[in-house]
């Protein structure tokens, strides 16, 4: 059994939606902060960056970062269909499409949201939070332009990307206005929701 360390409606939503989806054997723990941030002393034994998500494998080893997840997962429960197999003509364009969301659109999420991380000065805080926002916003246009006609990253075949870029979708500010601008990440989120583990998934998390 996996067992997934998480937040409601944090990074580790899209794990959970691929392991329901995977059909894997699993349970979620959702941890709470402490008043002052930080989580309870067992999780850092568990991750030393006490960081979500966090995954524990069958065999007890642990795994961190998110996307690596995705990309395990997938291949891991092939009959799932929910990743090109090594060496298929779309396996590239998987993997530069899955890395892209969680190395610029995730990591520009997290400087919007926690700017006051990225800084040892807090009066620059505001600023790094306004240029978060620009940034995320250049991304979103990028992926959107890469969807095409879509309506999923790989065409009409759903994959583990796009499940994760539905959960960054999440978190933009106005999302109903991110999907005016950009109607294919609209159409992108409708697909991937109508898929019934992730309706279910999003639904715990109140997403």
């Amino acid at each position: 059994m996996y067992t997934l360390y998480c937040r409601n409606t944090a990074g580790s939503m899209a794990p959970e939606a691929l392991l329901e989806a995977c059909g894997a054997e699993y349970k979620v723990i959702v941890l709470e902060r402490m008043p002052d941030g930080s989580f309870e002393e067992f999780f850092h034994r568990i991750n030393p960056k006490a960081e979500v998500p966090t995954l524990v494998l069958p065999d007890d080893s642990i795994m961190t970062e998110s996307a690596a997840m995705m990309i395990y997962l997938a291949d891991l429960y092939p009959e799932a269909g929910l990743a090109p197999a090594a060496g298929a003509p779309d396996r590239a364009r998987f993997l530069r499409w899955q890395v892209y969301l969680a190395t610029a659109l995730y990591m520009s999420d997290l400087r919007l949201f926690y700017p006051e991380r990225y800084t040892l000065k807090p009066g620059e805080a505001e600023g790094i939070k306004a240029r978060a926002l620009e940034t995320m916003m250049q991304e979103f246009a990028i992926y959107a332009d890469a969807l095409g006609e879509g309506p999923f990253i790989l065409g009409q075949r759903m994959c583990a990307a796009d499940i994760y870029a539905a959960m960054l979708c999440t978190w933009a500010p106005d999302m109903p206005a991110l999907f005016a601008k950009h109607p294919m990440l609209g159409r992108m989120y409708d697909g991937v929701l109508a898929h019934p583990a992730v309706k279910k998934v999003w639904e715990r998390n109140g997403a």
